[in-house]
């Protein structure tokens, strides 16, 4: 699990420190796991940072995976506009089965390293310097035999190691990687399928949804949110077509036509969380998650996310109807600027308790940001 992340000088960030240590709340303990915060909710002002930190996080996914990676449009200005140095650094810290693990690197731009270095508690496994060839350390029992000069500074030494060493050579490099490939950055369908991390290329939701033989899962999941579809697919030019039918079948529509921007984005959830991600999902960052949800529909979003304690999960959003302890806890939601981001907890003075109304308390400005 993601513990921590720190980063400076990216986009709007100077300085932040993304903190997931979960506190020693008694309610909502689902919320959290190994004593992380598994569940988290941030909220924050328009151009506060949020779409920075989710793309802060998958900065990692960027040169130690092979999945999709982040559109160029926002990784444009990659370093913070107000600093003229050019180094761009984040360091990450990791909760694995074979202990605490730091990963920490700098770049220059999103896919030119400039150094890497990995920890587990204290020893060091590999401090590797792009700049300098003899600051390339590589602890023997990761590399063996295998020659670590690489030839240039976008190869990860971490993903060159993994991908050329026999498979189970290292824990650590397999928990990392594993974390890795299996984290999804995805936003609201305004921008179609935009989405980072888990796999490659897009795909046509009628057809992944009729290869995934899971149309009764779909139909089981919108009555959830009270829309009770009859849907079928058909041929149409040699691909499936998802249809709705009304009116005991004698009329139908293309179900992509008349679905209204929210049941878009279920339908964009459902592709991510049950079709694609169903065994392989670790980490999920959804971007503006209800921008298209009713709050009731966010609601029932967030209770299903928060059943499932398998993967890590952060969600932005500005609807402070979720901020009730009936969804999330002090600990697990998060007020962000540019210069911070804290928990409920650690965002005022006053003892927060599980009988505490934390919107009206927000909203009446009770939390320092």
């Amino acid at each position: 699990m993601l513990k921590k992340i720190r980063v400076k000088n990216f986009k709007c960030f100077k300085d932040l420190t993304f903190d997931l240590t979960a506190s020693d709340y008694s309610f909502n303990q689902e919320l959290v796991k190994d004593d992380i915060v598994n569940k988290a909710l941030i909220y924050g002002k328009n151009g506060s940072g949020k779409t920075s930190l989710g793309l802060a996080i998958f900065d990692i996914v960027q040169h130690l995976t092979d999945k999709q990676k982040l559109s160029e449009k926002f990784l444009e200005y990659y370093s913070n506009l107000n600093e003229s140095k050019e180094e761009v650094s984040f360091t990450y810290t990791f909760s694995f089965s074979c202990g605490e693990v730091t990963y920490s690197y700098g770049k220059s731009r999103s896919m030119e390293l400039l150094y890497e270095k990995i920890k587990v508690g204290r020893k060091v496994l590999i401090d590797y310097d792009y700049r300098n060839s003899e600051k390339q350390f590589v602890d023997d029992t990761l590399k063996g035999t295998l020659n670590v000069s690489l030839p240039d500074n976008k190869l990860s030494v971490i993903k060159y190691i993994y991908n050329n060493t026999p498979s189970g050579t290292s824990p650590i490099l397999t928990e990392l990687m594993n974390f890795c490939n299996g984290m999804l950055w995805f936003r609201s369908s305004s921008d179609g399928n935009t989405y980072c991390g888990l796999k490659n290329g897009g795909e046509i939701l009628d057809e992944a949804l009729f290869k995934s033989e899971k149309l009764k899962d779909f139909q089981s999941f919108l009555k959830k949110f009270d829309l009770p579809y009859d849907l079928d697919f058909e041929v149409n030019n040699g691909c499936h077509t998802l249809y709705a039918y009304f009116d005991k079948r004698k009329n139908k529509a293309i179900f992509s036509f008349i679905a209204s921007a929210g049941t878009r984005a279920l339908w964009l959830l459902f592709y991510w969380y049950s079709v694609v991600g169903k065994d392989n999902l670790s980490f999920m960052f959804i971007d503006e998650f209800d921008a298209f949800y009713h709050y009731e529909a966010a609601k029932e979003v967030v209770k299903l996310l928060n059943g499932n304690s398998e993967i890590q999960t952060i969600l932005t959003t500005h609807d402070t109807y979720l901020m009730q302890n009936q969804f999330t806890r002090p600990d697990c939601c998060f007020l962000i600027t540019k210069k911070a981001i804290k928990c409920l907890k650690n965002s005022t003075e006053r003892e927060l308790r599980e009988a505490h109304n934390l919107e009206t308390l927000y909203v009446n400005g009770a939390f320092s940001e």
